[in-house]
């Protein structure tokens, strides 16, 4: 395995879009949807372009095969969605102290099923704090409370369960970290 993390281009679009596409496990049940993790909304290919002209989206590669991926944005420029919306409003009410430009959103994340249980979701995370880390104080991220997989891993990483909200009757928990705790922890 010969693997490399970097900031996407335009020629991954396709990838990561059909990444993102299995990812969210339409075909299974809820409840291989909360075993296996999910990931929700949709996205084409002019919003793809918007995000990795910002903060970015990163990927993680097997030579020419995209592994993974890690989409990033800042609150300001990603509050135009509904859920989003929510998520920014809760998580300025938990961290009152930080202002919204030192906060990046993390998310969604997706690794191949082919790839799991490799550390490549870890490495990203770490490529992305040590990318972001003089830039943002603090990342955030949401997880629909019915992705138990989800769940289960970041709470497995050094982030902090700052608050719940809920939007269109689903359930949400919010998680905020330090870049550079992540980094220091698997340092």
């Amino acid at each position: 395995m010969s693997i490399i993390i970097d900031r996407s281009s335009a020629e991954d679009r396709t990838a990561i879009l059909a990444l993102m596409d299995k990812a969210r496990g339409k075909h299974l049940t809820d409840k291989e949807r909360a075993q296996q993790g999910f990931i929700q909304g949709q996205m084409d290919e002019p919003t793809l372009a918007r995000i990795q002209l910002g903060t970015g989206v990163f990927v993680v590669r097997d030579g020419s095969t995209l592994a993974g991926f890690a989409m990033t944005s800042t609150a300001r420029i990603a509050a135009k969605n509904g859920l989003v919306v929510e998520m920014v409003k809760t998580v300025t009410q938990a961290v009152p102290e930080w202002q919204l430009d030192k906060i990046f959103l993390y998310g969604p994340v997706a690794v191949d099923r082919r790839y799991q249980g490799q550390g490549l979701l870890t490495r990203l995370l770490i490529y992305v704090c040590t990318a972001f880390r003089e830039q943002f104080a603090l990342g955030a991220l949401f997880v629909d409370n019915a992705n138990q997989k989800s769940l289960a891993i970041h709470r497995h990483y050094p982030m902090d369960e700052r608050a719940n909200f809920e939007f269109k009757n689903r359930s949400y928990v919010i998680f905020t970290f330090s870049p550079e705790n992540i980094i220091n922890h698997y340092g």
